[in-house]
């Protein structure tokens, strides 16, 4: 994976940091990490978000999904001390492990139109009424945010794991994650 500091205001010894956190202390494998092509910091001022991930599927010759070739954008503007952009990582991460391993594993066809497996839903205690696979509901409603928020509080050292936005900073009957939602994640990687 590459880094790309458009800032200017990190070190390659921090960048390193950054690549280490991803391969040594988040839950990682050999190959979302070579699915992640980029992450890039840089300020984009006040666009309302801390970071995100995109990505473009890979086909095989027979035309199916045998990967992903993802960005992290990490907002400079919002995050920009070390520590701050490893909480976000963390959670920008958890998008790239959950969504990328649903696309190739799970055969999930088209990740932002469709709702996180049902198996989930049931784990985690989420339903139709008020939850959504997009941000209709809202940014703490959408399925894939609370999953990514999950993986960070899950599998992130500390202090990159603690308080769960969704459990609390809104009005949300969500709890912290358990373990079955820990051993849910994990399996996402097994086809």
């Amino acid at each position: 994976m590459r880094l790309e500091d458009h800032t200017g205001k990190f070190s390659e010894a921090e960048l390193q940091e950054l690549v280490n956190f991803i391969c040594n202390d988040l839950l990682s494998t050999e190959i979302d990490t070579e699915w992640l092509d980029v992450i890039r910091i840089r300020k984009d001022d006040r666009s309302g978000y801390r970071g995100y991930w995109k990505f473009k599927l890979r086909f095989d010759t027979q035309n199916q999904i045998d990967g992903i070739v993802a960005v992290v954008v990490l907002n400079y503007y919002y995050v920009r001390t070390l520590d701050a952009l490893k909480e976000v990582l963390a959670h920008e991460y958890g998008h790239h492990w959950t969504l990328s391993h649903l696309l190739v594993n799970q055969r999930i066809i088209d990740v932002w139109k469709e709702r996180i497996p049902i198996e989930y839903y049931q784990l985690r205690g989420l339903n139709n009424q008020a939850h959504a696979h997009d941000y209709s509901k809202g940014w703490h409603c959408c399925d894939k945010e609370i999953i990514a928020e999950d993986y960070r509080v899950l599998f992130a050292p500390k202090p990159y794991n603690e308080n769960h936005r969704m459990v609390v900073n809104f009005d949300s009957p969500l709890v912290q994650p358990n373990q079955e939602i820990k051993k849910y994640i994990e399996s996402l990687q097994t086809p």
